[in-house]
């Protein structure tokens, strides 16, 4: 297999994972005022909320782009924000009714464009090989890549 056809794939493959992901920006938008970043934030925030910390490691985002979206999310009603006993630089975010009612409708928003876009264009057979041949691919799955 030449090397064209390898890299021909592998940019097959970042304009798909750029056209759903802009669409579902759109959606997100639109629908409910989130940026993908934001809709990222607000699904790695446990029910029991999370210290703003661990939240940054699950986004990979830097602390001060955390810290200034938490206080957007905040302002808008969809997170509150606790000190850490203990901690005096430490912050714990929780999602308020608000941020959860919104949370289940942009969930909703992305699998609907994740569906219309790339899943329901593929055979359960294909999604199914692909699946697999993602799990090898996943650095967490694939001990070679570590």
């Amino acid at each position: 297999m030449s090397r064209s056809f390898k890299v021909g794939v592998w940019r097959s493959f970042m304009e798909i994972h750029h056209a759903v992901l802009g669409e579902i920006e759109r959606k997100l938008s639109d629908r409910h005022r989130l940026s993908v970043s934001e809709f990222d934030a607000l699904v790695n925030i446990p029910l029991a909320g999370t210290r703003l910390k661990e939240l940054q490691e699950r986004i990979v985002l830097t602390q001060s782009a955390v810290s200034r979206m938490a206080d957007r999310l905040e302002r808008r009603g969809l997170v509150t924000r606790a000190p850490v006993e203990g901690d005096q630089r430490g912050a714990m975010i929780e999602l308020t009714e608000e941020g959860r009612k919104l949370l289940r409708a942009a969930v909703r928003t992305n699998a609907e464009v994740v569906e219309s876009m790339f899943t329901d264009r593929l055979s359960k057979e294909e999604l199914l090989a692909l699946h697999g041949v993602l799990r090898r691919l996943k650095p967490e799955e694939n001990p070679a890549a570590t």
